[in-house]
């Protein structure tokens, strides 16, 4: 397996810009296709989103794009930037590797902190290798978003194409492959400085060789980006203390011997180090905590696919094998937890290490665009193994013992799975299509260790599940005009137990989503997307806290009987004339538990009603998109451009408690291109809105204790491409 070691990667970035500028002058010139933005006609957007490509508004699903080009040109770095503009679609803030998303309300924690091996709501892939295990989270990637070729996000469940763990939808990263014909490359110089905060440079670079015409390629990409911090911990007078460096590289190699047959090598790696939390305690008003110790966290993520494609004329026949590993090392302050449930210590730290990785295959067939019939099915497998080691450390020794806690977990599992669908034309507009996965689980899961001095082992039995997620949906097309749809679909996730103590089961769960949408084309540069849903949630996995350990909350995972989240989302797109555009998108999302759910917290238990709120769901978002196009100077093309988000209230946990007040974010921006050059600036969050994204804590009855992540404080980005 390649690898590429991170601290090479500054050197690689260096290396691509030198080789961009000697290889200019033998090369013809040409521009960078997102830059031809002054058509009066929005792009024909082409996905993958059924496995089998079609134009975006042929799905009958709702399907958010974002593409590659359109998050450069709005300085996008990660997903707290770029998801903000897909209606329906939350952004809960963590630390690094602990962000958690949000769909049509389908989200029971807003950390991925929790215990338990709990997967996550929504699915995260790179390319179509799901970053996702039967054992818990997986990867949350968050790649760096320079030369990527788009986003794909897919409301709903996606559990009939894509597997486990997207019961609210998943979010698909897709990189620029190799160009077989012609030679280019980029080179991205560009310096942040935040408001009442550090600044920070960083570099990218980007270049496409044709090994042979029409025949090989190769393309290497690489950064070396660094955000600034601004937030200080008073404990250790460290100001600025939440810089994020983040190293990567990948490399893309295609080969195609024949016009039918094509395989493409993807191997790339992203080391992340955080140099303190990006939480503020406790005071969401202030940018600063109070801990004697900064924690620290690196996530190095490793990934390598293979995608074989052969053409057979009526159909392809396709093969991704995939690979990818995620490792961490943290030492995080837990003295402030401590403190407010009234164990004060001199000091508590929480070191922990470990990984998790993954194979998979995955063999598909799928018809060629023509005739009334499309399809695709296919098998697949995957493999996953990981293994962990946490310490809660008390140097004072305070209870008699110094290590508090001492625990070390092993885990492994397989999913096995058929999958197919359908899609049958009838004539006059009207169009059928069926499909469904029936999958077979199995996953192992050991912890040894001590807790508070006490045995804390647990070797439950191998775990099994099995069943089938079908899907169907029904379209009428009215000519160029747009479509209907109305459609239904099954997603699911898999059960675990509970690290820790009574190490209770958890049970799978699996919710129906039930839509109906229109695509409309009215006029001439204008788009107008509306979509209804239910989704009803069966068994609902949510987190919930004990204090079994002297009042210290500890977190697990438990089932909510029953919930239901329905909502409208609604997104336009027009180009009012060649050089001024407009994108407005609007999502209502009312997420409710539909039975009384007891919350056990330690000191007895509390009951949430029926009807409470899902955590970290605003009821109402929006965000609004313009830009114009002008004639700048030196014979430069000029473009201004802005966004606005809001986001409305929410609460952090089903009990009701650790609210969160609407917020709302204004970004604005203004760049020049001449030949092969562009320089931009962009101003985010312009009127440096403190909007709380997420609240991690002691839920009611048992502790104060809160730390508030909060958006990015206003920042200046100034930036130089080169492109040839």
């Amino acid at each position: 397996m390649m690898k590429f070691a991170p601290m090479r990667v500054s050197r690689l970035v260096e290396a691509l810009a030198i080789a961009g500028l000697a290889f200019a002058p033998a090369v013809q010139a040409q521009q960078q296709a997102a830059k031809d933005d002054g058509a009066a006609q929005l792009e024909r957007v082409v996905v993958t989103a059924n496995k089998r490509v079609e134009p975006e508004r042929n799905v009958a699903g709702s399907v958010s794009v974002l593409q590659g080009a359109q998050l450069e040109a709005i300085g996008a770095k990660d997903q707290e930037d770029a998801l903000k503009l897909t209606p329906g679609v939350q952004f809960n803030k963590g630390d690094i590797s602990s962000n958690t998303i949000t769909i049509r309300g389908i989200g029971t924690e807003t950390s991925n902190e929790g215990g338990g091996s709990q997967q996550q709501p929504t699915g995260f892939y790179m390319e179509d290798v799901p970053l996702a295990s039967p054992l818990g989270k997986g990867i949350v990637p968050d790649p760096y978003a320079f030369d990527l070729d788009r986003v794909e996000v897919l409301r709903g469940p996606q559990g009939a194409l894509f597997g486990s763990g997207s019961l609210g939808g998943a979010v698909r990263y897709l990189f620029n492959k190799p160009k077989l014909d012609s030679f280019d490359a980029s080179v991205l110089l560009s310096y942040a400085k935040v408001a009442s905060g550090g600044s920070a440079p960083s570099i990218a670079g980007m270049i496409n060789v044709p090994l042979s015409t029409n025949v090989a390629g190769l393309r290497v990409v690489a950064w070396d980006r660094e955000d600034p911090g601004y937030i200080d911990n008073l404990g250790t007078h460290t100001q600025d203390a939440n810089r994020v460096r983040q190293k990567g590289a990948r490399v893309l190699a295609t080969v195609k011997p024949l016009n039918t047959l094509s395989a493409t090598w993807v191997v790339s790696t992203q080391e992340t180090k955080q140099d303190d939390t990006f939480s503020v305690s406790p005071d969401p008003n202030k940018l600063e905590h109070n801990s004697p110790n900064n924690s620290a966290r690196k996530v190095t993520a490793d990934f390598s696919s293979l995608t074989v494609d052969w053409d057979l004329g009526a159909h392809t026949l396709t093969s991704i094998t995939g690979w990818w590993r995620s490792k961490s090392k943290s030492l995080i302050d837990d003295t402030e937890l401590f403190a407010s449930v009234g164990l004060v210590l001199p000091q508590v730290t929480r070191p922990s290490e470990g990984q998790l990785k993954a194979n998979s295959e995955e063999l598909r067939i799928a018809s060629n665009p023509g005739g009334p019939l499309s399809y695709v099915a296919g098998l697949f497998y995957q493999r996953s193994s990981g293994n962990s080691q946490a310490k809660q450390i008390d140097p004072s020794a305070a209870f008699g013992i110094t290590d508090l806690v001492d625990l070390s977990t092993d885990t492994s599992g397989s999913e096995t799975a058929f999958f197919a669908d359908a899609e049958y034309a009838f004539g006059g507009g009207w169009s059928l299509d069926l499909g469904g996965r029936y999958y077979r689980t199995s996953t192992h899961y050991v912890q040894t260790g001590t807790q508070f001095g006490f045995p804390a082992d647990i070797a439950p039995p191998d775990s099994s599940d099995s069943g089938f997620t079908p899907k169907t949906s029904i379209k009428y097309r009215f000519g160029d005009s747009g479509m209907w749809y109305a459609g239904a679909s099954k997603g699911y996730r898999y059960g675990g137990t509970n690290g820790t103590a009574p190490f209770k089961p958890f049970k799978s769960d699996s919710l129906w989503n039930y839509e109906t949408g229109l695509r409309l084309n009215p006029a001439k540069g204008l788009q107008v997307d509306l979509s209804l849903f239910l989704l009803d949630w069966k068994d609902a996995q949510f987190t919930y806290f004990t204090t079994a350990n002297g009042g210290l909350p500890e977190s697990g995972i438990a089932n909510v009987g029953h919930a239901k989240s329905k909502g409208l989302e609604a997104a336009l797109r027009y180009q009012l004339t060649s050089a001024f555009d407009v994108a407005l998108s609007a999502a209502y999302t009312d997420a409710k538990t539909e039975v009384p759910t007891e919350v056990p917290n330690g000191r007895g238990a509390m009951t949430a009603p029926a009807g409470s709120r899902l955590p970290g769901t605003p009821k109402w978002q929006a965000a609004l998109q313009a830009g114009y196009r002008f004639a700048g100077p030196m014979n430069s093309t000029g473009r201004a451009f802005g966004t606005y988000s809001y986001v409305g209230d929410r609460v952090m946990y089903l009990s009701g408690n650790k609210p969160a007040d609407a917020y709302d974010t204004l970004d604005l921006g203004t760049s020049f291109s001449s030949d092969h050059w562009t320089i931009s600036g962009i101003l985010s969050n312009v009127t440096d809105s403190k909007g709380v994204q997420s609240i991690t804590g002691a839920p009611a009855g048992v502790g104060s204790f809160a730390q508030y992540f909060l958006q990015k404080p206003r920042t200046l980005t100034v930036s130089l491409r080169y492109d040839y």
